[in-house]
Order: structure tokens, then sequence, then C-alpha cells
């Protein structure tokens, strides 16, 4: 009758372990997904950039994506080796500072899920500006040469044409 109450006893305790562990591990993963984690526990460097998507500034793409529901994982797509490297990297304090900017080209952006919108439809859009940014009367820009995430987004137009308007928020190099 002991050994059967022991049994019993350990079985329970086994099986509370076993939910306390599955909840922990559910409240990690979720946690996970979250600019807040990545910033906490690997990329402490990260600090401006998770400031610009939780901010109130609309004119930041990091803030705009936010806003729709968007998260960092949604762009950012470590494979298991990357996240195993940057682990790495941070407990050898190894980051080099500024972190070097990912950079996407117009297929990812434009890839029906997010901004699903053509090149010739963009540029109607923006055709009553002077200096169409869209138009590709020079040349075809990926859409990351004046769209930034985490910096202010320039206007490129503007570093020939002084006249060009510039958005709020926007800068010209």
């Amino acid at each position: 009758m002991e050994d059967r109450k022991k049994r019993n006893k350990g079985l329970i305790a086994l099986g509370v372990a076993a939910v306390v562990l599955v909840a922990a591990g559910t409240g990690f993963w979720v946690w996970h997904e979250q600019p807040s984690f990545c910033n906490a526990i690997c990329h402490t460097p990260m600090d401006p950039y998770v400031e610009d998507y939780y901010a109130d500034d609309p004119t930041l793409l990091a803030t705009a994506h936010r806003v729709a529901d968007v998260t960092c994982l949604d762009c950012h797509v470590p494979t298991l080796s990357e996240q195993l490297a940057e682990g790495v990297s941070w407990v050898a304090g190894g980051y080099a500072l500024p972190l070097e900017q990912r950079s996407f080209d117009n297929a990812f952006c434009m890839n029906g899920s997010c901004h699903a919108i053509g090149q010739d439809s963009l540029a109607q859009i923006t055709g009553q500006q002077a200096y169409n940014p869209h138009s590709a009367y020079h040349e075809e820009l990926a859409c990351g040469t004046c769209h930034k995430s985490h910096t202010a987004s320039v206007m490129q137009c503007a570093q020939c044409h002084s006249d060009a308007e510039v958005p709020a928020g926007w800068t010209v190099r």
C-alpha cells in the first residue's frame, strides 16, 4: 500500500513537472517570437532597432510594420545555424557595431502577401510628384534604396534634384 502511495506521489510530481515544463516552453516560444526577446537574449546592441519598432513615429518603417502587425521575424527569418552563430557571438561579445543592415530585394517586399503592388502601379500612384521616385527614369532602384526600416528613409531624387519633395521625416544623403 505504501509503495503504491509513493508511486502515485511520484507520478503526480512527474505530471506536475511535465505541465510546468510544457507551460514554460510554450511561454518561452511565444516570447521568442517578440522583438523584446531578440533584444533581451541575443541582440543586446539592437536597443535602437527595437525602440524604433515600438516608437510612435509613422515615418519609421519599423513602426509602420508593428502597426500592421508584422513582427521582426516576419522579415528576419534566421536559420538554426544563424541563431547558433549569433548565440556564440553574443556569449563571446563578438558583435561589431553598428550591426550590419540586411537588405531585401523588391521581390521580397512585393511578394503578394506583404506589398502586392508592382513597380508600374507604384509609379502611377506617385505620378503627380515632379520627380516620381517610383519611375525608372534613371534606373529601377531596390525598395530598400529609399525605404529604410530602422533609420530615416532617404529621398534619392533629392540628391540631384534640389527641388524634389522630401517627405516629412525623410533625409537626403
